[in-house]
């Protein structure tokens, strides 16, 4: 029997969809980078360049897929492709690489990447802020209604940190495949 891979959407928005700035989170939310890692650790992360770049760096304990069109890109523990398709492989193939049983592979943005990959996502693991930025990356509309959501926690805001909740949303209907 073929191994079966799944993608995961790990994503923090806005009331308005907004994401980021195009080069930086626009908030800081307590414990958030804590359930990011839980969520993504032992996992590869497909992400676009200018995430790679805000982070500054490959995550310990999971591979950085970065999708790029300049062909000349380089970072230390990044993996670059040119396309989803070829992420999606690399991906895979390190997972099964790594003999953990492991099966998840990790959307993990900026905006054109999640419009890109979102199809193939089953779950999307998300923090929902309350804050409503005028301008910024917007993660890709989506019909809330194709989706079960389940709201694991919430947080009110406090002084400059706006009230945020962790959801679990899974999709009612299959993914298209990874295999």
């Amino acid at each position: 029997m073929a191994r079966s891979f799944h993608m995961v959407c790990v994503v923090a928005m806005a009331k308005n969809r907004v994401i980021g700035d195009g080069n930086d989170l626009l908030w800081q939310l307590p414990g958030d980078l804590k359930r990011v890692k839980q969520l993504t650790m032992g996992c590869p992360l497909i992400m676009g360049r200018r995430t790679f770049d805000s982070i500054g760096r490959a995550l310990p304990g999971r591979l950085s897929v970065v999708m790029t069109r300049d062909k000349r890109w380089r970072a230390d523990g990044a993996v670059p492709v040119a396309s989803l398709a070829a992420a999606i492989d690399v991906a895979k193939d390190w997972l099964i690489e790594q003999k953990l049983g492991e099966n998840r592979i990790i959307l993990f943005g900026g905006g054109q990447i999640y419009k890109a990959g979102l199809p193939y996502c089953k779950t999307i693991e998300a923090t929902f802020v309350d804050a409503e930025p005028s301008v910024g990356v917007k993660f890709p509309a989506f019909n809330s209604r194709a989706w079960n959501d389940k709201l694991l926690q919430q947080f009110a805001a406090e002084g400059d940190m706006p009230g945020f909740s962790y959801h679990h949303l899974t999709r009612k209907r299959d993914a298209l495949s990874l295999n």
